[in-house]
């Protein structure tokens, strides 16, 4: 626990340390279709770089051709 003073008061008031945020998941998703997420394109012909929301919406749509975790 480390200990930081208040300026205003002059007293000492214990600190918790606080657990970082989770990293978001990422993935490299190649597709066998074109998909539009949000009124943005995402074209078979790319590869594309996309976080769990958006790489859900393509499997539901059955367009991911490939696929690999990055985080």
């Amino acid at each position: 626990m480390a200990k930081a003073k208040n300026a205003a008061t002059e007293e000492v008031v214990a600190v918790e340390p606080q657990a970082p945020e989770p990293a978001p998941i990422m993935y490299e998703v190649t597709l066998n279709g074109r998909f539009t997420h949000m009124d943005f394109p995402y074209l078979p012909s790319h590869h594309h770089i996309v976080d769990k929301a958006i790489y859900d919406a393509m499997v539901e749509a059955g367009v991911v051709a490939d696929v690999k975790q990055l985080s």
